[in-house]
């Protein structure tokens, strides 16, 4: 088998326990293939849109999503800095951070595809809701979908009810 070299690994995140497992084992794989990391937190527009009430101020409710999705980055942020990677192109050299709008498994694989990932490294199991069980998990579509390899991580507190 032969051994790969990871320059750029991929870490998704929507804050989850999944995703802070994940991105643990993203950290160690960049520091040993010496890669840098890039986070993507995906603003999935289509949630938005099936729970929002007719009267909510859009400004608002774009700029309080953009802020979760900014929490959860820098939550791996700090995980990475604590582990002694070098983290975060505007906090620090060696990380990516990005916030995209859309369907969270096409924005990863766009993402993956546009900047030459090698590796996506993501939970198993994020954020619930009527989607995931009627569509499929993320994580299953990406793995389906990413033109690189997808490690999987499952949260340590495996919580599979939906």
């Amino acid at each position: 088998m032969e051994d790969r070299d990871y320059d750029s690994i991929l870490v998704p995140t929507d804050g989850s326990d999944g995703a802070l497992a994940a991105a643990e084992h993203a950290i160690g794989l960049a520091d040993r293939y010496d890669a840098t990391i890039h986070v993507l937190a995906v603003v999935d527009v289509d949630d938005v849109a099936l729970t929002t009430p007719a009267d909510t101020d859009v400004d608002a409710l774009k700029s309080s999503l953009r802020a979760r999705a900014q929490a959860d980055i820098d939550e791996v942020v700090s995980l990475a800095r604590a582990a002694g990677q070098p983290t975060a192109e505007a906090i620090s050299p060696g990380t990516e951070e990005t916030i995209l709008v859309g369907v969270p498994h096409r924005a990863i694989v766009d993402y993956v595809e546009d900047e030459g990932i090698d590796l996506v490294v993501m939970g198993t199991h994020g954020r619930r809701g009527l989607k995931r069980v009627l569509l499929g998990s993320v994580a299953e579509r990406v793995v389906r979908t990413s033109p690189c390899p997808v490690m999987t991580i499952r949260p340590e507190e495996d919580d599979t009810e939906a």
